[in-house]
């Protein structure tokens, strides 16, 4: 039997006989699996939500966290902070893997991406990995890639900052990391000293375990039941970035300019500062770059 099938078969009868109580999660976050790939995905309903930063919330936080002022340049493109409808969608709760886009590969013909400079395994996220071969993947799996308004749906989940609901600075909620929340840049980084820049700085006193890219799995899911929405690698999303776009983007389900020079990237990374990570960071980056740092997911309707 092929790899990749067995895998995933074995994944299936695994989810078959899962415990009592991700029976329970299941039943009130109705997963389901795409054939193409055998991805699970998560449904996302509509919600309306708080989507941005204004001012005054981010000087806050800088001041709470004594994050470096000079890093607020870098947000000026999350401003302001504006309230966003967007329709329901699935999403794939896992980054695709290592696995799943060699069997893509395999499928379609297409020659591998270039390895990541580190060790990976079959369930670490694909990285290096351009956006439009992101992008292909999706139609080939039947989605396509999260426009950003979609992805931080389901980084906020209910924490939507309407009708009196909090809205918070991370995926895990206000505060800096305790415990293993993530993979994120952190001290395990910083004595690796895998990127040595004098303005980078780590989550400090935090240690995840890894140095760089970890597997899908290795940290708890978000509210929706999604994996690795902060940290692991960036996820590439379908819109074109503009860095003025939210002092015009529409109410309902908005998808980024009609064209630019860059792709939006959301989440943060292993090797991103904790600025980055926070869930309203937008950045942009040529569409045609590969990184050890940037992999994907898709949506479908």
């Amino acid at each position: 039997m092929d790899r990749f099938v067995f895998c995933c078969c074995l994944g299936l009868i695994l989810l078959v006989g899962l415990s009592g109580n991700v029976a329970d999660w299941s039943r009130s976050h109705p997963v389901r699996i795409n054939p193409a790939d055998s991805a699970e995905l998560v449904y996302v309903p509509t919600r309306e939500f708080i989507m941005g930063s204004d001012s005054a919330e981010l000087a806050s936080v800088w001041q709470r966290f004594h994050w470096d002022p000079r890093e607020l340049a870098f947000t000026r493109s999350e401003q302001p902070a504006h309230r966003v409808r967007v329709d329901g969608f699935w999403i794939y709760r896992n980054l695709v893997t290592v696995a799943q886009y060699r069997h893509f590969c395999e499928v379609t013909h297409r020659p591998a991406p270039q390895a990541a400079a580190y060790a990976q395994q079959d369930d670490f996220p694909v990285v290096q990995v351009s956006w439009q071969l992101a992008s292909d993947y999706c139609a080939w799996a039947g989605g396509r890639l999260p426009w950003e308004a979609e992805w931080e749906s389901a980084a906020r989940g209910t924490r939507t900052g309407i009708d009196g609901r909090a809205r918070t600075v991370f995926v895990w909620g206000d505060s800096l990391p305790v415990g293993r929340v993530a993979n994120l840049a952190d001290e395990t980084f910083r004595k690796a000293n895998y990127y040595n820049h004098p303005n980078f700085h780590v989550f400090a006193g935090y240690t995840d375990g890894y140095v760089t890219a970890s597997p899908v799995r290795a940290f708890p899911a978000s509210e929706t039941g999604v994996y690795d929405l902060a940290g692991n690698v960036l996820e590439w999303c379908g819109d074109w970035y503009g860095r003025d776009y939210y002092r015009h983007s529409p109410v309902h389900n908005p998808k980024g300019p009609a064209t630019g020079s860059q792709r939006v990237l959301r989440g943060g990374a292993f090797d991103t500062t904790p600025t980055i990570t926070r869930i309203a960071r937008r950045l942009g980056n040529a569409p045609d770059i590969r990184h050890n740092e940037k992999g994907f997911r898709c949506v479908q309707p």
